[in-house]
């Protein structure tokens, strides 16, 4: 059995930590030039009962999981999931380097993974060298709020991040974490309301309240890992976008700068409390739960099996799983709506810089969901949700029309699915913001094939979640080396990138803050890999594209119609909530 270099750590407030030693070389065989250390799975909260809010870990406790106290070599547990393909045919090509078995534990998921420069960490053990203290990434998975495993997973291993940011002398300490996802974090319903006001307690979006605790743990910790409590960049994708958008929008300061990628509040969209009930009941009925009374019901569900829970999301295919954002989980200062979430965004007094960007198909990966509607069935639909007049316009703006092929028709309702979705949102937020001036934004879009064979992925440009096969730079032993390793080179760039952008620099040479009169972005093809264009060279540039030109103007129009279409419906309601219900059918 081989032995793991280890480094032990004399944390001022936790005690002796030990962490994976990384200083010969990671788990593809790159060699290492500036060695890391590696806190794998430490845990930051605890969970009292299922349905229940975290409560802050002050302490290492003396049993968590079933790994020894203070030994952080091993990952812990991630919360039980629908596992995902992870071998061949997997988006990444098969399994990762370095990848290891996961533990699923629904007690014991609220853990997060550090890695750290040693020459940082052994600041904290020599009292003669200067202590600086480091900016610090957090990165929050992603997954649909469903699945996802990041802080225990090899494709999302910071410590190659870490070393580049070493090597180049812009040292940072990253931090990602784990959190409750699915029934275990998003459930909401009327039982467990009035359960929570009869305990004096916050309901629902327990997983949201994991991250708050997490960042809360980061804050009052990270000083004895060498990282600036006062200097947090977070990042995310997807899941882990929405997530970190949603908590801009509360009042709770938790970081300095964000990175959204792919994910604003309303990427995924939000129910009423009244369907979020009729969903819970459903779940009650699958279980085969009848009790009479709230107490008898939310008893019997806590005793359910994990593995029932599961069982629900895999055999009736369930894809995300929705926040809950009304009045009655106390978490926001205003209920943030697609109409107003980037205004929301821009308002937010503890974010001083952002950078936002997206995929440029990111709605490729909604094909198959796509292939039984017709042009004729999704025309009508249209006219029906926003109107003659907005239908037409927002169809004509993605050439929909009447007798095209249906060939063509499914190409461009993936087009306008992914749009509505994901790059629509992110770019109308990107507008709130620059319009606010309040903080310093940056913008970009990544548009690189997914290389690796097997995978309804395999070849496509610019999918979504497809620039996590780079940034961590895991997985450049497997990507094709022509062109001089271009696609290595360029995930290398996205991560310095990052690492800029959290030690308050430009994130790339030649990049300036958004604005409405250039439209600064950072743009990252298969033809000229990372850029720094206007929007005006960006539309001219894009022309030539193989994969088609950028669709500012289709997101203008979208924004617009939608607007239109949602403030002239009748109905109870904000005009907000108007337009919401407006924008979720379309959804739909």
């Amino acid at each position: 059995m081989t032995t793991i270099p280890t480094f032990t750590l004399n944390h001022p407030q936790l005690g002796n930590l030990t962490g994976r030693l990384i200083d010969q070389q990671h788990a593809d065989g790159q060699l290492v030039i500036e060695p890391v250390v590696h806190f794998r799975s430490i845990p930051y909260a605890t969970i009292p009962a299922r349905f229940g809010q975290s409560v802050l870990l002050d302490h290492i406790p003396d049993h968590f999981d079933d790994r020894p106290r203070g030994n952080f070599t091993q990952y812990g547990a991630a919360c039980p999931q629908v596992p995902q393909p992870a071998g061949r045919g997997s988006a990444t090509g098969g399994l990762v380097p370095g990848e290891e078995p996961v533990t699923y534990n629904e007690q014991a998921c609220l853990n997060l993974t550090i890695s750290a420069p040693v020459k940082s960490a052994l600041k904290k053990t020599d009292p003669l060298t200067t202590k600086r203290l480091l900016p610090v990434l957090v990165y929050v998975h992603g997954g649909g709020l469903i699945e996802g495993k990041g802080h225990v997973s090899a494709l999302h291993d910071t410590s190659k991040m870490t070393e580049l940011a070493a090597h180049g002398d812009m040292d940072v300490v990253i931090v990602s974490i784990g959190y409750r996802l699915n029934w275990q974090g998003f459930i909401a319903c009327y039982d467990l309301l009035d359960e929570a006001r009869e305990n004096g307690e916050p309901a629902f979006n327990y997983g949201f309240r994991d991250q708050r605790n997490s960042f809360l743990w980061i804050r009052k910790h990270i000083t004895g890992f060498g990282g600036d409590p006062d200097n947090i960049t977070a990042f995310g994708e997807s899941g882990g976008a929405v997530s970190l958008s949603i908590h801009a929008c509360s009042d709770v300061p938790l970081f300095n700068r964000v990175i959204l990628q792919s994910g604003t509040p309303n990427t995924i969209d939000n129910w009423t409390l009244d369907e979020f009930d009729a969903y819970y009941h459903r779940l009650l009925s699958y279980l085969e739960i009848t009790g009479t009374t709230r107490a008898e019901r939310l008893k019997a569900l806590r005793e359910v099996p994990v593995s029932r829970l599961i069982d629900f999301i895999r055999e009736n295919n369930v894809g995300t799983m929705k926040p809950f954002f009304g009045p009655e989980c106390d978490f926001f200062p205003q209920q943030p709506f697609w109409a107003n979430q980037g205004e929301i965004l821009a308002n937010c007094s503890w974010v001083h810089e952002i950078m936002i960007g997206d995929d440029s198909c990111e709605g490729s990966v909604f094909t198959p969901l796509l292939k039984d509607i017709s042009s004729s069935m999704y025309i009508s639909q249209v006219h029906t949700i926003l109107g003659e007049e907005s239908a037409r316009r927002v169809l004509d703006a993605y050439d929909i029309h009447e007798g095209m092929d249906e060939g063509l028709f499914w190409q461009h309702a993936a087009v306008i699915t992914g749009d509505l979705i994901f790059s629509e949102p992110t770019h109308s937020a990107a507008i709130a913001v620059a319009q606010s001036g309040r903080q310093r934004l940056y913008r970009w879009q990544f548009g690189l094939q997914n290389p690796f064979p097997g995978s309804p992925f395999s070849y496509t440009m610019g999918h979504h979640f497809v620039e996590l096969m780079y940034q961590f730079m895991t997985l450049v032993g497997r990507l094709p080396p022509h062109r001089n390793h271009f696609l290595r080179r360029q995930g290398e760039e996205m991560a310095r990138t990052w690492i800029r952008f959290a030690n308050g620099l430009p994130p790339m040479p030649g990049a300036k803050p958004y604005d409405l009169e250039e439209g600064s972005i950072m743009i990252c093809d298969m033809l000229h890999g990372w850029t720094v264009r206007t929007r005006a060279e960006d539309e001219a540039i894009s022309q030539q594209d193989p994969w088609g030109p950028r669709r500012y103007r289709q997101w203008e129009i979208l924004n617009e119609e939608l607007k239109k279409a949602g403030c002239a419906k009748d109905g109870v309601g904000s005009e907000n909530e108007r337009i919401q219900a407006t924008r979720n059918r379309l959804m739909g």
